[in-house]
């Protein structure tokens, strides 16, 4: 067998593209949006029967070697040398024995990870062992998860990477060593449990360090490096990926011992965050997976300000956030230690979303405080995330729900009359202008009546806008809401949810002064753009004859 078909028989082309592109199962594989142009309708299809891709969008096709070559930006050996790698299968060198290079960063963390591993199986490690041993984690543990110690020496990693070639600022580099004041080196991870952090593809990037004796920080991680980013990469999601992308759900918690414990209990789908706040790049790198997540902190203060500052980063990537909910003093390591996987299965079902746990959060604050701190949080979030729990807002509040909705779509403002305002405060505000035009011709069918399919793609500008209005122009709006829903067509929905929300502002007009009114904000828009549009034409030479005319008829309609 050819090695590139014993590489593409080794890993499945669907880990392999998943990694950077979102996918849902279809009937021959996956679909997802193309990573290769700009699409809002997925067109990019993976074959799994065939390991093979292809876009019906732009032509893009290929297997798991062109896929790495066009996003890596590789050649062919540079993307045999990766997959290769990930398979577990060694390459053979051409003219090995004249063949040294230098050693690379993912070359030596790996060697510092063996080392670390054989030193906590060795008789140096009993110490090691017998601590893991009493937070229930048991060889077979220790070795899928690649747990080591580093002996509670100055030297011994440093001097054994240096037998092997490795050079005094590679070791620095790799974050495995520290200079002291006199410019020799020592072993950054001295008598510790050693929890190494791998990148989606499984490669070592970095390394946790959890002391078990003496005095210390209870953990030291590794340095950002050229590999290693902790912003970036999440704990376990090398191993968790497949089983987040199966059970369209990710558990999200905060500490090493916590993923481990949770994985060793039956839910491989749990990551960590690496130490550090939830951060953006995180969040969309879960998103790549599922569109789900639930947040199981510790209970303390610390890890309840850590779920609040996460639940929204997750929110606003697009990912549907769940706040489980644990007894209070417990993290999650504690709480499965003392119950059964079914317990918490019940915990996660007994979840809150993000708007209650945030309700829940601020019971004790002032209530002027709670409503100021509550909405500048909600701001951040799409209004179709926070309608559902519009009543419960309400309640908590004291504030009626069209008020409501007025501090979420326009913030808090007295005297608040939108009718009355300016035209121009609007305008400022204008994709909420096209979602509003939308949902009234989705929900009024004199709505409907009063303009052509082919009027509304010339008048409105932004591209969901019109592929919405031609969808409720050409077809029965009744049966467009369930077509959406069945094939996840959230964006159309939340463009007429956003929209209802907004026309629920503007407060004594009926129907159709409404529709009026916005149409009219609408065509003004439109003429201001093609005006400007068509006059820097003129002013290259290059407006046509029929354009000058449609020039003098806007102008005198302006």
């Amino acid at each position: 067998m050819e090695i590139n078909d014993e590489i593409k028989n080794s890993l499945d082309i669907a880990d392999i593209i998943g990694e950077k592109v979102k996918l849902k199962r279809s009937s021959r594989g996956f679909t997802g949006l193309c990573p290769f142009h700009d699409e809002k309708t997925p067109s990019f299809h993976v074959f799994t029967d065939t390991q093979s891709y292809y876009c019906f969008g732009c032509g893009a096709s290929g297997d798991i070697f062109t896929f790495i070559m066009k996003t890596e930006g590789l050649n062919f050996n540079e993307a045999l040398e990766i997959l290769a790698s990930r398979a577990g299968i060694k390459l053979e060198r051409r003219n090995s024995s004249n063949f040294k290079k230098e050693k690379s960063l993912y070359e030596i963390l790996e060697i510092a990870a063996n080392f670390f591993k054989a030193n906590l199986n060795g008789v140096q490690g009993s110490a090691a062992r017998a601590y893991i041993q009493r937070r229930n984690l048991d060889e077979n543990d220790c070795s899928k998860f690649s747990l080591g110690y580093s002996l509670n020496s100055w030297d011994s990693l440093i001097n054994y990477l240096r037998k092997g070639g490795i050079k005094d600022e590679q070791l620095l580099k790799s974050g495995l060593a520290l200079s002291s004041s006199r410019g020799s080196l020592y072993d950054r991870f001295r008598g510790r449990i050693i929890f190494p952090v791998r990148d989606i593809t499984g490669r070592v990037i970095a390394f946790g360090g959890r002391l078990i004796d003496g005095e210390g920080a209870k953990y030291i991680n590794s340095p950002e490096s050229e590999i290693y980013s902790k912003r970036k990469n999440l704990y376990l999601l090398d191993e968790a990926k497949k089983f987040i992308r199966e059970k369209d759900r990710a558990i999200l918690v905060e500490g090493y011992m916590d993923a481990l414990r949770l994985h060793k209990s039956g839910f491989p789908e749990t990551v960590a965050s690496l130490g550090t706040s939830l951060t953006a790049e995180q969040a969309a790198l879960l998103s790549r997976f599922s569109s789900r997540c639930y947040i199981c902190y510790d209970s303390d203060e610390a890890g309840q300000n850590a779920i609040l500052r996460g639940m929204y980063i997750l929110q606003e990537n697009g990912i549907d956030v769940q706040v489980v909910q644990i007894p209070e003093g417990k993290d999650p390591d504690e709480f499965l230690s003392s119950n059964s996987a079914s317990d918490f299965e019940k915990a996660l079902e007994n979840s809150k979303p993000l708007v209650l746990h945030q309700i829940k959060s601020l019971e004790k604050l002032p209530r002027k405080a709670a409503i100021k701190e509550l909405f500048e949080n909600l701001s951040r979030l799409n209004i179709s995330d926070i309608l559902p729990y519009r009543s419960q807002i309400s309640e908590f509040t004291l504030l009626p729900p069209t008020e409501i909705e007025k501090f979420l779509t326009r913030g808090p403002q007295k005297n608040y009359s939108p009718i009355q305002k300016s035209r121009e405060t609007f305008v400022n505000n204008y994709e909420i202008i096209e979602a509003a035009f939308c949902s009234m011709l989705f929900y009024y069918s004199e709505c409907r009546l009063n303009i052509e399919p082919s009027e509304a793609l010339e008048i409105l500008s932004g591209s969901l806008a019109r592929e919405t209005a031609f969808l409720i122009l050409t077809e029965n709006p009744r049966d467009l809401y369930s077509l959406w829903l069945s094939a996840g067509e959230t964006e159309k929905i939340g463009l007429i949810t956003r929209g209802a929300a907004f026309c629920k502002t503007l407060e004594g007009e009926n129907v159709i002064d409404k529709w009026n009114f916005l149409l009219s904000i609408v065509k003004s828009s439109y003429r201001k753009r093609k005006i400007s549009e068509i006059q820097n034409k003129l002013s290259q030479n290059k407006a046509s004859a029929s354009e000058l005319l449609l020039l003098q008829k806007l102008m005198k309609s302006s």
